[in-house]
């Protein structure tokens, strides 16, 4: 256990916040605090994990966001390295076995997913959700059922689709496994202890729906599957080498799962497999057959996504993205342990290769995050040239006009350079701006509430998860950030100072934040930050000047 909590540390243990921490903590800080941030929209919109709030959330009120994160991480990598271990040797029970069948679980989950989904992360709901059901994959790798049904209901009670689906897998394995499954009447408490285990987590997601009206909600969904979330919920527009890939590991598991047919815990472990595929299977058919029904009836595209975003909402893919990765590398070692007594020569080359693979995607890990020392939630924003890493022996690449030098100066900044300048800004808001403030911020960031702890308008990455605070979610960054050529390159510079301020007025803004590293317009209004260039030359802070009385 401690091996396999060191690996996940090394997997995921980049400063935080990560991309999902930044994104749920601070709504656990203002679940616990609602004076805190006030009039922010992501964070006053209504709740979806209530679990994930009450069991560590309230450490927020005692410590830092980064404490939080860093308590938050070790328990969840110590109940995923328990449940891993006892799933591993359940397969295989030899010992350290179950290191290698992790290292292994990280290599093709980083390299083979399709919908970006992840099992091992930092701190949110779904990483814990996903300890829990590693401990119901087990139950049913020993025939335990009744255990593993309530193991994916307290998964449901963290994350309502990744526990809900694993019950749906695990009773499409339960029906494909014949004689010797348990009968569906012994089951039945066991369905109902998870349903009762489940209930935080449903309750919440059955209130997000209610009392808005059916437009509202279908736009909600559309706006929610296909402008911010596509590359998770909708199959077409996954990209070809990720379904290329996908495919290739899909080849691998099948194979595997064929070798080891015999193997009753294994092949168990494989049905579980083969019903979140074919969950993922009605995901694909759902999509496609939209496309298919637009084209012979004639619909536009937004009749399409109307008809089809409050079904693909449902996170088809997401099981089976995270699941296939697992048993692929379980059917691998337990395959490798069979190769050992027959064929011991081949089986220890095979288990070398697997050992340098698996080490080789650890170390290229290692070494990007070596290369570009910041969080995740600053890289996916990518703000700087060198956000994104590249292979070891690439060229380097020529400069994006998305990107420009300070004023001034003729180099850069590095990724390290623009946190440490936009934490310092964060840190004069917070220090010298009343605490009920609200900011117009900056597009490519998603760390301004949890460095600054103040209110901003809208962020990409922190989607509302009710239909109606998505509607306004959605106006106010089509108003912030059109999806004009001069505003991706210019940002908010490129409006100018009157419609800067007009829309400062139209969402109750005391500040706006300028990002000086997207444009370099001389913005005209009362300058509170920084008060000379040289203590920070990347970000301006600028008061939202008063509306004059009438007369």
């Amino acid at each position: 256990m401690l091996w396999l909590f060191l690996l996940f540390y090394l997997y995921a243990g980049s400063p935080p916040p990560d991309a999902g921490e930044s994104h749920y903590l601070v709504k656990a800080k203002h679940y616990w605090n609602p004076a805190w941030c006030p009039g922010d929209l992501f964070l006053e919109s209504q709740d979806a994990h209530f679990t994930y709030y009450w069991t560590l959330g309230w450490l927020t009120r005692l410590l830092t966001l980064e404490a939080c994160a860093w308590i938050g991480r070790a328990l969840t990598w110590l109940l995923l390295a328990w449940s891993w271990q006892r799933l591993s040797f359940a397969i295989v029970p030899r010992p350290l076995w179950s290191i290698l069948s992790a290292a292994l679980l990280l290599l093709l989950a980083r390299n083979f997913n399709w919908a970006r989904e992840q099992a091992i992360g930092g701190f949110e709901a779904k990483t814990i959700a996903y300890g829990l059901v590693f401990l119901a994959l087990e139950a049913v790798v020993r025939q335990w059922w009744r255990r593993a049904l309530l193991w994916a209901g307290a998964a449901s009670a963290f994350h309502v689709l990744v526990g809900g689906w694993t019950v749906v897998a695990l009773v499409l394995a339960w029906a494909l496994t014949g004689r010797s499954r348990p009968s569906a009447r012994s089951l039945f408490p066991a369905l109902i202890g998870g349903l009762v285990l489940a209930l935080p987590g449903i309750a919440p997601t059955l209130n997000l729906m209610r009392g808005v009206p059916s437009d509202v909600a279908g736009e909600a969904a559309r706006i929610y599957v296909f402008d911010r979330l596509p590359h998770h919920l909708v199959f077409h527009t996954f990209g070809p080498w990720y379904c290329l890939r996908h495919g290739l590991l899909v080849v691998a598991w099948l194979f595997l799962a064929w070798q080891l047919w015999t193997h009753e815990r294994a092949r168990r472990l494989s049905l579980v497999v083969v019903g979140a595929a074919t969950i993922a299977l009605f995901g694909i058919l759902i999509d496609l057959a939209g496309l298919v029904n637009m084209h012979v009836q004639g619909h536009s595209l937004l009749e399409y996504q109307l008809r089809v975003a409050p079904r693909l909402r449902l996170y088809w893919f997401r099981l089976e993205d995270a699941l296939l990765p697992a048993a692929t590398a379980l059917g691998f070692v337990a395959w490798l342990s069979r190769l050992q007594a027959s064929q011991p020569v081949r089986a220890n080359w095979l288990l070398v290769a697997a050992m340098l693979a698996a080490g080789l995607n650890m170390a290229d890990l290692c070494y990007w995050r070596s290369q570009v020392r910041v969080p995740d939630s600053v890289i996916q924003q990518r703000p700087t040239f060198d956000s994104r890493p590249r292979w070891w022996l690439d060229e380097p690449r020529p400069i994006s006009r998305m990107f420009r030098p300070l004023p001034g100066s003729d180099r850069l900044l590095s990724a390290e350079e623009w946190l440490a300048h936009w934490q310092d800004a964060c840190r004069w808001v917070n220090e010298h701006t009343p605490a009920d403030a609200r900011f117009l911020t900056p597009r490519r960031q998603q760390t301004f509430t949890w460095y600054a702890g103040r209110a901003q308008v809208a962020g990409w990455k922190d989607i509302p998860q009710d239909a109606r605070s998505i509607a306004q979610w959605k106006h106010a960054l089509d108003d912030l950030y059109p999806n004009v050529d001069s505003h991706w390159r210019e940002d908010l510079a490129a409006f100018t100072d009157k419609e800067l301020v007009a829309l400062a007025r139209k969402y109750d803004c005391q500040y706006i934040v300028i990002d000086r590293t997207r444009s370099s317009r001389r913005i005209e209004l009362p300058s509170v930050y920084p008060l000379y260039r040289e203590e920070n030359p990347a970000f301006e802070v600028f008061r939202v000047p008063a509306e004059k009385s009438a007369p």
